[in-house]
């Protein structure tokens, strides 16, 4: 009785609430943020923008500055920092090759003392810069004209310290139904938890790519922490614990998707580590801060948010073996039906935002099919990455987008999901319907990915 309930809660109602949670927060973010943003002030402050790089393509960079001319801002006032972790040669080909428009300030670096990751070469940006606002941004990030004078509008008539863009999905790879999924998921998932925690009042955390901070907050809480892998919500902790008003706009910031297993796999590993990385080494930041005691909830539940997957990975693992151990356990039918209509209800908004987006039925559906299958396939490694994140020392792979990574995560992936077919077949004989249904479901998606990976899609 006992398990079959443990079982239930990892495998329908933990996930069902999630999805749940994902819903009400985008009902209540859908609705734009608007604030007439172009006309408002007559003296902009120096804007520092700084752009940690690492292995990308001098075009992907070339693209950026040209991208970021064009926006409307005092160029008198604007200052790019690129930050280059690159080998000394590579960097001097960066130097030759990249033109710069005469009257943009870009300044380039070099970190020969390579402290950290991604926060290291934002902390080193920082002391660099000497703008009353920062400005993060992504190699590959791209930005509307007006983007930059609509999120400062809000911040100042919002009167916040940070504030969020919202994330737009891109990709150079047109064909990608992984790349379509993620294009839809990201503005929905952007909606969600930045706009609709924010409008429910709920404490907005900072994303790594386009968050603008006052400088002045930035160095009372003494800007990036270069041993943390998670930079974006490792300062917003900080932040939050000093008083420090983090807002959400409705600005659009351009950021590429992975279009590929393998560089969707390192990006979620790498995110699931930096997540109980943060809650881990800031809980007593979040617990401390002067907010409500629901909001201090609800910020560690948000930080535990790849656990619902790597829970059901593993009530998918207690089935398999049960089964083969003829021990008796079941799925509630209420429960079932719960869940199954749970996941209706967001294939039915996923599906409708993506026909917003141009895409028709067929192509959603199997961009949607994709993304599901691949988000359960690489489950195993999620758990992995996030008994990684207890470690004293922890360590990433930056794989960047657009690239092709090697990888054999396809082997152990073909293993679970034969596993799991197996055993759904076992229930099956044992006339327990439902864990069959479940079980082959979930193995499906194992046994899709492997074949995915093995065409190299």
């Amino acid at each position: 009785m006992i398990v079959s309930l443990l079982l239930n809660l990892a495998i329908l109602v933990i996930p069902s609430i999630v999805v749940w949670n994902q819903i009400i927060f985008y009902l209540f973010g859908k609705k734009d943020i608007y604030i007439n943003a172009v006309n408002g002030f007559f003296s902009l402050p120096k804007l520092s923008i700084i752009v940690p790089t690492k292995g990308e393509k001098i075009e992907i960079i070339q693209g950026l500055i040209d991208n970021l001319y064009k926006a409307k801002w005092d160029k008198s006032k604007m200052e790019i920092i690129i930050v280059s972790d690159d080998d000394e040669k590579y960097f001097n080909e960066l130097m030759r090759s990249l033109v710069i428009p005469s009257d943009l300030n870009v300044k380039i670096f070099r970190r020969e003392k390579k402290l950290g990751y991604k926060s290291g070469a934002l902390t080193y940006g920082f002391e660099k810069s000497s703008g009353d606002l920062i400005l993060t941004l992504d190699v590959d990030a791209r930005i509307n004209e007006d983007s930059l004078i609509k999120a400062y509008s809000q911040m100042i008539t919002l009167g916040c310290d940070a504030i969020t863009m919202e994330w737009h999905g891109y990709s150079s790879n047109p064909y990608s139904s992984l790349a379509k999924a993620l294009m839809v998921s990201t503005v929905l998932t952007s909606q969600s938890i930045l706009r609709g925690r924010d409008k429910l009042g709920l404490k907005v955390l900072p994303i790594g790519c386009g968050t603008i901070y006052k400088r002045e907050v930035l160095e009372k809480v003494n800007a990036w922490d270069y041993t943390m892998i998670q930079d974006d919500y490792e300062l917003g902790a900080r932040l939050i614990n000093k008083g420090f008003r983090i807002c959400a706009s409705s600005s659009p910031v351009f950021v590429e998707v992975p279009d590929n297993l393998i560089s969707f796999y390192v990006q979620q590993s790498r995110w699931a580590m930096g997540t109980i990385e943060v809650l881990i080494r800031r809980f007593k930041f979040i617990i401390k801060s002067r907010i409500k005691f629901y909001q201090k909830i609800e910020i560690i539940i948000y930080l535990l948010q790849y656990i619902p997957i790597i829970l059901t990975f593993l009530g998918a693992l207690a089935l398999t073996v049960f089964s083969f151990l003829d021990f008796k356990c079941n799925l509630y039918l209420p429960l079932f039906i719960f869940w199954a209509l749970t996941l209706s209800i967001y294939v039915y908004i996923f599906l409708s935002n993506a026909k917003k987006m141009g895409l028709n039925y067929i192509s959603a559906v199997k961009a949607l099919g994709r993304l599901s299958a691949y988000t359960v396939a690489i489950s195993p490694f999620l758990l992995i990455s996030t008994l990684k994140a207890f470690k004293k020392v922890r360590t990433y792979i930056v794989t960047p987008k657009g690239k092709k990574a090697k990888s054999n995560i396809g082997y152990p992936i073909l293993v679970f999901g034969a596993l799991f077919v197996l055993s759904s077949i076992v229930y099956l004989l044992h006339d327990n319907l439902l864990i069959f249904i479940w079980l082959l479901y979930y193995s499906v998606a194992y046994l899709y990915t492997f074949v995915a990976f093995i065409k190299g899609l």
